[in-house]
């Protein structure tokens, strides 16, 4: 069908049309989705804490000058997540996918850390920029959940004994291979693209939904502001209000 075709009909009709015929889908979500549960962006407006940028705290280099700083700023991120719940478009997500699997292959990759996807029972999330919820040891870089809202002390591995830090990508740190590989090749072997809450500006996220749309994958951008999601379907809105229109 022509984009001037879809963009004739109903675009929430057009979306669920585009995604009930899809064999592999790729969801891709972003901080938007998880605003609409109360959880801050940090970009922007308000997005300093004790006079420091989200870039400046989410930093290696800031990490290795002052630990504690960057542990009680992702200490206080933790708490205000621990207070919010998904939406109904995290919900929508779960619910859908786990029907839609039996028939399909659907992959969700997300750009959040905030773990709202697995709290809404979210099968096999792909998540770019790690988990607010793990631990990573800083000498051999092992991971271990971690639920933990205050730490008297700085928290020390299991494993090593050596200081533990975020398991988050900061700042000049390379994107982990293993959930890069595997985004990537669910965008080159996509039917469609649905995406959530994204800008499509932030790499390398914006780059799997063109590559993706180069190999002729139709693109669903849900957002309530105007993007640069190169979609051939757009929904202006909220999420929690969209998302479940559509996977109805």
């Amino acid at each position: 069908m022509s984009c001037a075709a879809m963009q004739e009909q109903n675009p929430i009709v057009e979306a669920r049309s585009v995604l009930a015929s899809a064999r592999r889908i790729l969801v891709l979500t972003g901080a938007g989705i998880s605003a609409e549960s109360g959880v801050p962006t940090f970009r922007g407006e308000g997005g300093y804490w004790r006079n420091k940028s989200y870039q400046e705290l989410a930093s290696p280099v800031t990490f290795k000058r002052d630990p504690r700083l960057v542990w009680d700023w992702y200490l206080m991120r933790r708490q205000t997540v621990n207070d919010c719940r998904p939406n109904a478009a995290h919900v929508a997500l779960a619910k859908w996918t786990e029907i839609a699997r039996w028939t399909r292959d659907v992959q969700l990759v997300t750009q959040n850390v905030d773990g709202l996807h697995e709290s809404a029972g979210h099968p096999d999330v792909i998540r770019l920029h790690g988990s607010l919820w793990r631990n990573q040891c800083t000498r051999c870089g092992k991971e271990r959940e971690e639920k933990s809202l205050n730490y008297g002390q700085l928290p020390v591995s299991p494993c090593c004994g050596a200081l533990e830090r975020p398991a988050i990508v900061w700042f000049g740190e390379a994107m982990p291979t293993k959930p890069m590989a595997m985004a990537y090749l669910t965008c080159l072997a996509c039917d469609a693209v649905l995406v959530v809450g994204t800008s499509g500006i932030v790499m390398p996220a914006a780059e799997f939904v063109i590559n993706a749309k180069k190999r002729g994958a139709i693109i669903i951008d849900v957002n309530p502001d105007d993007d640069a999601v190169p979609a051939h379907i757009k929904l202006r809105g909220q999420a929690a209000t969209l998302v479940p229109a559509i996977l109805a």
